[in-house]
């Protein structure tokens, strides 16, 4: 081994025993510090070029990053930042990814590797599947979710939603042309199918399952091309189908030929082993995979997967050239560097255990009061979020406006509906999402919603009784 390795692998060591140990005086606001170049080279007795090697060799296993006139930090991996508490409104609605929990420094150091590695590749137009380098590399990261594809079925797409527009658009096997949406779903896909003049039909999804008669019978008459659902983590529902409500949907998609388009937006939250996609259990080429980098990393990357069927490739391939020729080839680059470096496996672990820790609080509150009927009836899932069903009789603007004045934000489920859907005497709910909440302070949030559910509760009950007894 070089001088400058046995250098790198001792500073590499110091860097783990830091992380380990979360010295905060060794940290400012770029992360772990470490070691000025002449202070390495008077430790280890070697010269200043050798040092520089032995910094260059951990930069580039992305180990370390280095920032001029500054020095040399530790990618961070997310390491180290906390469940902090903090003062202000109580974000239950929010669906975007904690920005407290987000390794900034990592990402920008791949960033800066992605502009200095592909040169070449950003002066020219990709391909319409993306990045063969990153194909190869998420090959492997989806076999964690139980997803085995063939490097051709894979597309990099611009987000989610450009996969959902070139699937409505496109011309299927089955020459179908209704979609069908749970009900509630994904609150940007009716909207989404309407602008693109896709008839749209819809299926009701119950907290505990779907309306499977309703459903035969669109999948028998309806023209149906394919059925959007999110079996895990549903939204805004909560909920997850069991293994058997996914072989059963499957066997139905076989039978009256509809393809299963299959959001797993929330993949990397899942923490049981026995919660598998509904892609491993096909086996007659009906399911297309979509998976989103949103939720786990930022918005702003703007990076989907769709894993298709072999018959839906060619005319996926030309429908995405059609809207956009390639995805962004810098955003492609930079999650290749993170996924390959090791870092996105640590900052998903970091995510899901936080997220999970925030959950099972949502939990222990709603198992504290088993006589209140809407933490009663709520769903105990994973994820990020759940539901708190509500009597159709509930005044929820007056609710949302007397929770906002108290410091708490909620959503509805409103929303949720394709429009002319949404029935409010029994659809009516709160969406609680816990991923800009901290920990700390759920029970707050949740004692406040309550009372306040507790006091109109009390006030309609008071209308009634006048209005009956006058």
């Amino acid at each position: 081994m070089r001088k400058y390795e046995v250098i790198a692998e001792a500073l590499k060591q110091w860097i783990q025993e830091q992380m380990l140990q979360q010295d905060r005086r060794q940290w400012a606001d770029k992360g772990i510090r470490l070691p000025a170049v002449r202070v390495v080279a008077e430790q280890y007795q070697c010269s200043v070029s050798t040092a520089i090697r032995a910094y260059e060799w951990l930069e580039q296993r992305h180990l370390v990053y280095a920032i001029p006139q500054s020095g040399y930090y530790a990618v961070q991996n997310g390491t180290g930042t906390q469940d902090m508490d903090w003062q202000g409104a109580l974000d239950f609605a929010s669906a975007a990814p904690d920005p407290k929990v987000f390794p900034y420094a990592d990402f920008r150091h791949c960033v800066d590797q992605a502009m200095e590695k592909k040169q070449a590749e950003l002066f020219m137009y990709g391909t319409d599947q993306g990045l063969p380098s990153l194909i190869m590399l998420l090959q492997k990261q989806f076999a964690d979710y139980q997803v085995f594809a063939r490097s051709e079925q894979f597309f990099i797409t611009s987000g989610v939603q450009q996969a959902l527009a070139v699937l409505a658009l496109m011309p299927f096997p089955n020459g179908k042309r209704k979609v069908l949406l749970e009900l509630p779903t994904y609150h940007n896909m009716p909207s989404l199918l309407s602008g693109l003049n896709v008839p749209i039909a819809g299926v009701r999804r119950a907290l505990d399952e779907l309306d499977w008669a309703s459903l035969e019978r669109q999948f028998a008459e309806g023209d149906i091309k394919f059925f959007y659902v999110m079996p895990r983590f549903h939204n805004p529902i909560g909920t997850s189908l069991t293994v058997a409500d996914k072989k059963r949907l499957i066997r139905l998609a076989q039978r009256y030929d509809v393809y299963l388009v299959e959001d797993d937006y929330l993949a990397d939250l899942e923490d049981s082993t026995k919660q598998d996609p509904l892609w491993s259990y096909d086996t007659e080429g009906r399911v297309i995979y979509l998976k989103s980098y949103s939720k786990i990393l930022f918005p702003g990357l703007r990076i989907g997967v769709a894993i298709l069927p072999s018959p839906l490739i060619q005319s996926f391939g030309a429908y995405k050239k059609m809207l956009d020729i390639d995805t962004s080839v810098l955003s492609q680059a930079a999650l290749e560097i993170y996924v390959h470096s090791g870092m996105f496996a640590h900052h998903r672990k970091v995510i899901r255990n936080r997220y999970a820790a925030r959950m099972n609080t949502v939990h222990e509150q709603l198992d504290t009061y088993p006589d209140f009927a809407p933490f009663m009836e709520a769903p105990r899932t994973g994820g990020e979020h759940t539901v708190l069903p509500l009597a159709g009789d509930m005044p929820l603007r007056v609710l949302l406006s007397r929770l906002q004045k108290r410091g708490v934000i909620v959503d509805t489920t409103e929303r949720y509906y394709p429009e002319g859907t949404y029935q409010a005497h029994e659809d009516q709910m709160l969406r609680l999402n816990i991923s800009n909440v901290p920990k700390q302070r759920i029970e707050e949030g949740m004692q406040v919603i309550r009372e306040e559910i507790l006091k109109l509760q009390i006030r309609q009950k008071y209308i009634e009784e006048s209005e009956c007894c006058p």
